[in-house]
């Protein structure tokens, strides 16, 4: 869909608008100089020749009428002028263009009489000469507009096409260039390799981390399972090792889902996977964590739901999910419920402050409780897997205490 307010249009609209108003006021004020001449040569002709019937009489030597003037009185009135109001008016009689001047002198009444056919058809050829000169520059101004909005919008438009291909630092005209387009160039430029280097920075600090931490997991890993298999006869110790063991495992399937971050997300392989068995596994994780606390956490999931995605990323937004939840609730309840297209994870905890709601999924993003709060990273790599999966995350507005938090799942993925 083609932008409607784009700039081209607003440049165009501008210089349109320019010239409307620019032609209409010399329109307007060759029209009153039209009128104003008008009345000066006939409006006020026509009373001075009636000032001078009525003092030295029609008939006197010294008045002298031009050709198209003429004075009647009396009788000598034309009948379609007897009804006429005293004063001055325009009219067409037998076809000809008259302006008359009505008056009494006494009983009888007056007429001065001016043939303006030839100035009317004047006057309308000028009239018609000032439309034209109007349309005719508001249709130059149209073509010159345009031609100096392709002339500026379209190096905008092909830097914009560079920027979006990632291609402008092979363009050095652009990056060279001394004019505003070339300040906007560079200014994309430098701002689009900081982003790059962030990008590249955080992307090998995870893959390095993740990488370092394989070592010393599978020996842990290893540990836990020779220690399991001597304390046959310690069932204490066997269930503290056994924990030790699956935790060690989890912790290798986060480092190996981490790796899968740093990737682009259009690299992360996807499967169709169902999501009830990962979200019950991954509420057994976090039950540990609600021992000695009046909580009761239950899950909702009446049918199954199937989803295209990586089984170790979705691992990763779910259990962070749950655990800021089993974190923060120290009494009440927490729902996760699951159904065809999203899963919601709800509790009584003390809930997201007003203040925080914009940057909540920003990393480093701590609750005002610095003690509690954690390293505030679980809910910015929620939102990095939901962006990697195609999935969307939000905090919903929660009835009550409590904060309710639902992911979305890609809506063809969901079947």
């Amino acid at each position: 869909m083609r932008p409607e307010n784009t700039l081209r249009r607003r440049v165009l609209a501008a210089c349109v608008a320019l010239a409307v108003i620019v032609g209409g006021v010399f329109a307007a004020a060759a029209y009153i100089i039209i009128e104003l001449i008008e009345h000066e040569l006939i409006d006020v002709r026509l009373t001075r020749a009636a000032e001078q019937f009525l003092e030295l009489g029609p008939g006197s030597p010294s008045v002298v009428l031009p050709a198209d003037l003429r004075f009647a009185e009396g009788a000598q009135v034309p009948e379609e002028l007897r009804d006429l109001k005293a004063g001055t008016h325009e009219l067409e009689l037998g076809g000809r263009a008259l302006h008359v001047l009505i008056g009494r002198r006494g009983e009888r009444p007056y007429a001065v009489i001016d043939d303006v056919t030839d100035f009317e058809r004047i006057e309308n050829i000028g009239f018609a000469g000032l439309w034209i000169a109007f349309f005719s520059g508001v249709l130059l101004a149209l073509a010159i507009a345009r031609a100096s909005v392709n002339a500026i919008v379209a190096p905008l438009t092909a830097l914009a096409r560079t920027v979006q291909d990632d291609r402008l630092t092979a363009h050095s005209e652009f990056l060279g260039a001394g004019d505003e387009i070339g300040v906007l160039a560079r200014a994309f430029e430098a701002r689009t390799s900081e982003l790059r280097a962030s990008l590249t920075r955080e992307r090998l600090f995870t893959a390095d981390v993740s990488h370092e931490l394989r070592t010393p997991l599978s020996v842990i890993l290893g540990a836990a399972e020779v220690l399991i298999a001597r304390l046959d006869e310690r069932p204490e110790l066997r269930t503290a090792a056994e924990r030790v063991r699956r935790t060690a495992a989890d912790t290798a399937v986060r480092v190996s889902a981490l790796l899968q971050l740093a990737r682009a997300p259009a690299n992360v392989k996807r499967t169709r996977l169902p999501l009830r068995p990962l979200v019950e596994q991954e509420i057994e994780h976090c039950r540990p964590m609600l021992e000695g606390k009046p909580v009761a956490l239950t899950f909702d999931a009446p049918d199954e739901v199937w989803v295209y995605g990586a089984s170790d990323l979705a691992a990763i937004a779910v259990g962070n999910l749950l655990r800021n939840a089993c974190h923060f609730t120290q009494r009440g309840s927490i729902k996760v419920t699951l159904r065809a297209d999203s899963l919601t994870v709800a509790d009584t905890g003390p809930g997201v402050p007003p203040g925080l709601r914009a940057t909540l999924f920003e990393p480093f993003v701590k609750g005002p409780d610095e003690a509690t709060a954690g390293s505030g990273l679980g809910l910015s790599i929620v939102k990095r897997v939901a962006h990697h999966l195609g999935w969307t995350v939000r905090l919903d507005d929660a009835r009550g205490s409590g904060s309710s938090f639902t992911v979305t799942f890609e809506p063809r993925a969901a079947s």
